[in-house]
């Protein structure tokens, strides 16, 4: 099929996280990082966007010439559903770079966290400092989740946040209503926004639960580091 033989010649997600960050992000100091993380969180999704755009249609085109030239014709229906392949995975990568992304900068500003980690049936995506620190003292210990969009996961992201006591969703979802804004900070979840999206959307601006990845690291994540002591 069609899509098959594009998947097996475009660049993977990761091949293209990884050469898109490693342009941008070698050289720079844990404190350049640490200060311009929304800039840089966005730039770096910005580019591996464009760059998965730049092979997605010259191997997309490759893929359709050479059935052409095989065949003599596409059937219709096949088209139709080579293109909905696409942009189903083109939305699935989108949200896999956006948490390679975040898991990337973390490495980089050399914060620790154990992942794949299943608490009561929730399973974050980060436990900072680590699982074992979660274990002995929960209250004490961060849960990170990062998700492009909340969409239907929102259920299951209260469920995590009870059981911890700091929660931090990182998002560039525009679309969180204010009554789930309040929700969340019923169950003490705040939500990580990049600077742009905090101060361009009203109820996100005024909303003390939902703050810029900069805070994040300044009010939450720096002072548990010294608490920790790690």
């Amino acid at each position: 099929m069609l899509f098959e033989k594009f998947k097996s010649q475009v660049p993977s997600n990761d091949e293209l996280c990884r050469r898109v960050s490693g342009r941008i992000l070698t050289g720079k100091t844990k404190e350049e990082i640490k200060g311009n993380f929304s800039n840089i969180l966005d730039l770096m999704q910005n580019k591996i966007y464009e760059e998965y755009l730049k092979a997605q249609e010259k191997i997309g085109q490759e893929t359709i010439d050479d059935r052409l030239q095989n065949t003599g014709r596409i059937e219709y229906n096949e088209l139709d559903k080579f293109f909905l392949s696409i942009s189903q995975s083109r939305k699935s990568r989108a949200g896999s770079a956006f948490e390679f992304i975040i898991r990337e900068m973390l490495i980089r500003l050399e914060y620790p966290f154990s992942e794949q980690v299943v608490i009561g049936g929730a399973k974050p995506d980060y436990v900072l400092p680590s699982k074992q620190y979660f274990l002995e003292k929960p209250l004490d210990s961060i849960l990170l989740t990062a998700k492009r969009t909340l969409r239907e996961r929102w259920r299951q992201i209260v469920t995590e946040a009870n059981k911890a006591y700091g929660y931090f969703l990182a998002t560039i979802d525009k679309k969180v209503s204010q009554n789930q804004i309040k929700q969340a900070s019923e169950h003490k979840v705040y939500l990580v926004v990049p600077i742009s999206i905090k101060q361009s959307i009203e109820h996100y601006n005024t909303a003390y639960n939902v703050i810029s990845f900069e805070n994040f690291f300044e009010n939450h994540l720096d002072p548990a580091m010294k608490r920790w002591k790690l």
